[in-house]
């Protein structure tokens, strides 16, 4: 999965392929962490790994 946010813009794709673009001025206004979030449907686990952070 990719993800970029260009001030008030998010776009992100999966495997390649765009998914969904979206602009919201609460988003460009944000400052703070970035969190990585799942909803559960049960006892599951998740692992992350290649997570890269490039600043525009």
């Amino acid at each position: 999965m990719k993800i970029r946010v260009d001030g008030a813009t998010v776009t992100s794709w999966l495997n390649g392929t765009e998914m969904m673009t979206i602009t919201d001025e609460k988003i460009g206004a944000g400052e703070g962490s970035i969190a990585l979030q799942i909803h559960s449907g049960g006892d599951i686990k998740i692992k992350w790994r290649n997570i890269k952070i490039t600043e525009l």
